[in-house]
């Protein structure tokens, strides 16, 4: 295990702990604004569900032309700028949660804030990470990112249940110190992608049209996205019926998802390198669906913690797997714009929180569920059919 960590480069720990520290003030917030606006009646189910969805929306639909951008620009730069930024939007959700208009545009804001986060940090990391280091450094990145999903809700989990919005200004303020804190380290230390002046945006999306592998990742991704969506979106909305204290719950669902990663991610990927990338994508939508089928039959709180199990799993076996896929078939000068258009499919996330907002409302959680376990057996039939042994 220890070996594990030494093949990891130092940049890759950097890029880790960035993502730690911005990945908790993420999850501290965005499930536990689904249970303010439900608890206080200040929205409807179909608002709300627009309302969380539309960071995803504009995450996804600026993903592809934020990665050009930041393959042509200082990523070092750019990451400061954005974190520092997403800080004190996350102030204006708090100071603008009764407004449904200005809500939707700050939540907007974040979403391609976060964007451009990630691809600067991804395309950090790879300039930084030899070859043979990356699946180590994008398995630590990862970890990070689950850790944030263990930490973050259980932070909010207690803010929420006190109906405190203070996890606002907490997330907003560790943006800030972390993108302040990047400005410590100099253009040297984090290396940047090589750059090709010689093409432009329009050359450069032909050549990611023309991916076959690229383009069938970027839709596996959407359709999964769409059902994951609802662990942030309309299962929060479905939990505060029918449970008595729906924070605290939302907060083991995501715990024991983001423990389950950390634990279990080395092991699955490793495996799956070793075996089958398209057996994977068939164990984890198998996962997926199975965990939609239970949730829509029996969602007392034991079961649903199981099914946040299942679902972690279902995660690990499709979702890292694809992103890693990607920046490994890039070309070294296009790593944030393959990542982008990765991202792309994110659109899912949008789109399916809005389709649970208004199928929790129209056709009750029973039967949005049971198409949710639907959907990914079509995402199984992508993976047997587009993804390479």
């Amino acid at each position: 295990m220890f070996s594990y960590f030494k093949k990891v480069s130092k940049i890759g720990y950097l890029v880790a702990l960035v993502s730690l520290l911005i990945r908790t003030g993420f999850f501290m917030t965005l499930p536990f604004l689904a249970i303010y606006l439900t608890r206080d009646g200040i929205l409807t189910p179909g608002q709300i569900g627009i309302v969380v969805g539309i960071s995803g929306l504009f995450l996804s639909i600026t993903s592809l032309f934020n990665g050009m951008y930041v393959d042509r620009r200082s990523q070092r730069n750019v990451l400061v700028i954005s974190l520092i930024l997403s800080g004190f939007f996350y102030f204006g959700l708090a100071i603008s949660i009764k407004l449904f208009f200005v809500l939707l545009c700050v939540n907007a804001i974040l979403g391609w804030l976060r964007s451009l986060t990630d691809m600067s940090a991804i395309s950090i990391m790879v300039a930084n990470t030899p070859k043979e280091q990356l699946s180590y450094t994008y398995n630590l990145r990862f970890m990070a990112i689950n850790l944030g999903l263990v930490f973050g809700p259980l932070i909010g989990a207690v803010l929420a249940n006190h109906q405190s919005l203070l996890i606002f200004y907490i997330a907003g303020l560790i943006h800030i110190l972390v993108g302040i804190s990047l400005l410590f380290f100099s253009k040297n230390q984090l290396k940047q992608a090589p750059r090709e002046n010689s093409t432009n945006f329009l050359q450069d999306f032909k050549i990611l049209r023309k991916d076959k592998i690229l383009m069938n990742l970027t839709l596996i991704n959407f359709l999964m996205w769409v059902a994951y969506s609802q662990l942030e979106s309309t299962i929060p909305q479905h939990i505060t019926h029918i449970i008595e204290n729906p924070a605290i719950l939302v907060g083991k669902l995501m715990a024991t998802n983001a423990i389950i990663c950390v634990l279990f991610q080395a092991v699955i990927l490793h495996w799956a390198e070793r075996t089958s990338l398209k057996i994977s994508g068939v164990i984890g939508s198998l996962l997926f669906s199975a965990t939609f089928i239970l949730i829509a039959f029996h969602p007392t709180p034991l079961t649903l913690i199981a099914a946040a199990g299942m679902l972690s799993l279902g995660e690990l076996f499709t979702l890292p797997i694809n992103g890693l896929l990607a920046i490994r078939i890039a070309p070294k000068h296009l790593v944030a714009s393959y990542s982008g258009l990765i991202n792309f499919g994110f659109l899912g996330a949008s789109v399916g929180s809005v389709i649970g907002g208004y199928g929790l409302q129209y056709l009750g959680s029973k039967y949005l569920f049971l198409g949710m376990a639907l959907l990914l057996l079509l995402v199984l039939w992508r993976y047997l059919v587009a993804v390479p042994d």
